[in-house]
C-alpha cells in the first residue's frame, strides 16, 4: 500500500511486521510491532525516531507492507527470518548478529537438545536464529517441552543392540539409576535413565527443530500418521496421548514458515487455518462437536454505546473465518429512542440491518452464520425475539456475551406440558487461556471500540452545533459544512480567518465566529 495519512489510520490494531520499501519495491527495513498502527503511525508523529538511520529511510520509503501474526512472540520470529532473507539496508544490528540469541542443535551430540547460546561456536551444530535479547526464547522451549520432552541435564549413556536368538534386546550403559526429577513433571522423557531409546529422544528433537523451522504442518502430519500406528497396533493408550499432542500443539505460539518466493501469501495461508481451527474450536465448544461450520464462516458481533440515552448508536462487526473484514463494518444512529433502554437499541439496530438485508442490499449481504450480542440472557433474549421475527431464528446461531464473569449465553427452545414454546438459557465458560475465548473477546472488544468512536463523534458534532447555533448568521447548512471541515470545536478556534473564510463565505459571519469562539 501506498504511505498516506488515510492508510496509515486504516491499519489494524494487531501484531505483525512492517516492511518500508522505495519506489522499486526494494526492501528498505522491516519491523515487528505488537499493534502495528501504534508503531506504525509512531514514525510520522511530532516526536517521531530522531535517528538519521531512520530519517533518512523514510525519506526514500514510499510503499508499506503488513503482515499480520497472531502474536508478539511471532512477530519476532518472523521478523528475524525475513531480516535474515532480505538483509535490508537499514536493519543493520540484526544483520550484523550481535547482541542476539540463537537456539542451537549439536548435530554431533548422541543425545541432542535445544540450548540458548549468544555465539555460534560449534560449526557442526545447527542454529536458529538471530533473535533479539527480547525474544522468549526459554519461554517458546518450556512450552515445547511439555509436548516434546527431553532430558536438561549432562548425561552419557549408550545403548547396545544384542541379538539372542529370534529376539532383540537393548542393553543400557552408563544410565543413571532414576530419571531426573523433570522426568516426573513431564519435561523428561526419561532418557537419562534409559527409559525410552535413542531413536525416540531423536524424534521429539526432530519436532522442536521442524518448529524453529517454520514445518509446522509436518509435525502435524508426522503426529498424525504415529496416532494412526499407534491405534492399528491397539496400543489406545498411545493413541491418545499423540492425539493430546496434536490439540495442544494449536496452543503453542505461532511459527510462520518464509519460504524462498511467497513469505506473503504462506503466512497469510497459515494465519487463515489457525484462526478457522480456533473459530471451530469456539463454534464446537458451544454448540457441539457435529455442528457444520461452512467454509466462509461469518460472525456479526453488535454492541450498543450512549450516555443516558443521549447520541445512542449501535455497532456492527464482521469476521470471517476468523478475521476482521473493516469494509463490511457498519454503524447505527439510533433513532426511535432518547431514554436509556439497550435492549430496544439492540432490538432496532438489528430490525435495520435485517432489513436491508430483506431488500437485498449487497452491503449488508450475506447473512451470518453466527451473532454474538453484547450482553447477558435479557440482552439475549430481546435479540432472539427479532431473530424469530424475520424467520431467520433456525439460519442464524445467537450468542450473548455477558462480561463481568466472560460467560456464553445460548436459547434452547422448548414445550412445557400444555405445548407452548418457552426459552431456556443454556450457559458456557470457555477455559481462560483457550484460543476460542481469546477470538471472542477480541471480537466483542472491536464491536465495542466501533461504537464508542461513532458514539464520541456525535457527541463532539453536538456539542459543536450547541456552541454554534447562538452565532448570528450561522444556520444548520454552515454548522454542517464546519463540522465536515475541520471536525472538532478546537480545531474552528484555532482556525485562521483565510480558513474560515473557504467554507464560511460572509465575512461578517466569520468575525462573530471568531469573536465569540
Amino acid at each position: 500500500m501506498r504511505i498516506t495519512k488515510t492508510n496509515l489510520q486504516n491499519l489494524p490494531n494487531q501484531p505483525g511486521c512492517y516492511i518500508y520499501k522505495d519506489t522499486q519495491g526494494k526492501i528498505l527495513y522491516i519491523g515487528k510491532a505488537i499493534n502495528l498502527k501504534a508503531r506504525v503511525n509512531s514514525y510520522f508523529a511530532k516526536n517521531s525516531d530522531e535517528r538519521p538511520k531512520i530519517k533518512s529511510m523514510l525519506k526514500k520509503a514510499v510503499e508499506l507492507e503488513i503482515l499480520l501474526v497472531d502474536s508478539e512472540t511471532e512477530s519476532l520470529i518472523l521478523e528475524t527470518s525475513l531480516i535474515k532473507k532480505y538483509k535490508p539496508k537499514y536493519n543493520k544490528l540484526m544483520k550484523d548478529d550481535k547482541s542476539y540469541i540463537w537456539v542451537m542443535f549439536d548435530k554431533k551430540a548422541d543425545f541432542p537438545r535445544p540450548e540458548i547460546v549468544r555465539e555460534k561456536r560449534i560449526k557442526s551444530a545447527e542454529y536458529f536464529g538471530p533473535f533479539p535479547q527480547s525474544f522468549p526464547a526459554k519461554q517458546v522451549l518450556h512450552e515445547l517441552r511439555q509436548l516434546f520432552p527431553y532430558c536438561n541435564t549432562n548425561f552419557k549413556i549408550k545403548h547396545i543392540k544384542t541379538d539372542i536368538g529370534a529376539k532383540q534386546t537393548v542393553k543400557v550403559i552408563g544410565a543413571q539409576e532414576r530419571p531426573c526429577l523433570d522426568y516426573y513433571t513431564g519435561f523428561c522423557s526419561g532418557v537419562c535413565a534409559g527409559l525410552i531409546s535413542k531413536t525416540e529422544h531423536k524424534r521429539n528433537i526432530s519436532h522442536i527443530r521442524k518448529f524453529f523451522r517454520g514445518e509446522k504442518r509436518e509435525i502435524y502430519e508426522d503426529l498424525e500418521l504415529e496416532m494412526k500406528r499407534a491405534a492399528k497396533a491397539k496400543n489406545f493408550e498411545k493413541a491418545a496421548e499423540l492425539r493430546n499432542k496434536l490439540q495442544n500443539l494449536v496452543y503453542v505460539t505461532q511459527r510462520i514458515k518464509v519460504q524462498s518466493r511467497t513469505d506473503e501469501f504462506d503466512l497469510q495461508e497459515c494465519a487463515t487455518d489457525y484462526l478457522k481451527q480456533t473459530e471451530a474450536e469456539l463454534i464446537r465448544r458451544v454448540f457441539g462437536k457435529k455442528t457444520k461450520i461452512s467454509k466462509d464462516f461469518r460472525i456479526e458481533c453488535y454492541d450498543i454505546s450512549n450516555i443516558q440515552g443521549k447520541q445512542a448508536v449501535g455497532s456492527m462487526v464482521l469476521f470471517v473465518n476468523g478475521k476482521s473484514d473493516k469494509s463490511k463494518y457498519r454503524k447505527f444512529k439510533i433513532k426511535s429512542k432518547e431514554t436509556p433502554d439497550d435492549f430496544f437499541m439492540m432490538q432496532e439496530t438489528l430490525i435495520r440491518r435485517l432489513n436491508r438485508a430483506k431488500k437485498k442490499d449487497q452491503k449488508f449481504l450475506p447473512l451470518p452464520d453466527l451473532i454474538i450480542i453484547d450482553g447477558g440472557k435479557g440482552q439475549l433474549s430481546s435479540s432472539y425475539e427479532i431473530l424469530k421475527k424475520f424467520g431467520l431464528e433456525k439460519k442464524i446461531q445467537i450468542l450473548g456475551l455477558a462480561k463481568r464473569e466472560e460467560e456464553l449465553f445460548k436459547i434452547l427452545e422448548g414445550k412445557d406440558q400444555q405445548g407452548e414454546l418457552y426459552n431456556s438459557f443454556s450457559k458456557t465458560t470457555l477455559p481462560k487461556r483457550s484460543k476460542a475465548l481469546y477470538l471472542l473477546q477480541r471480537i466483542r472488544d472491536e464491536a465495542h471500540r466501533f461504537a464508542i468512536g461513532y458514539h464520541r463523534k456525535l457527541r463532539e458534532e453536538n456539542s459543536i452545533r450547541s456552541s454554534l447555533s447562538d452565532i448570528p448568521g450561522v444556520g444548520a447548512l454552515t454548522e454542517k459544512r464546519l463540522i465536515k471541515a475541520f471536525g472538532s470545536m478546537e480545531k474552528i478556534k484555532k482556525a485562521k480567518s483565510e480558513d474560515l473564510q473557504t467554507v464560511v463565505r460572509n465575512k461578517k459571519t466569520v468575525e462573530a465566529i471568531r469573536k465569540l469562539l
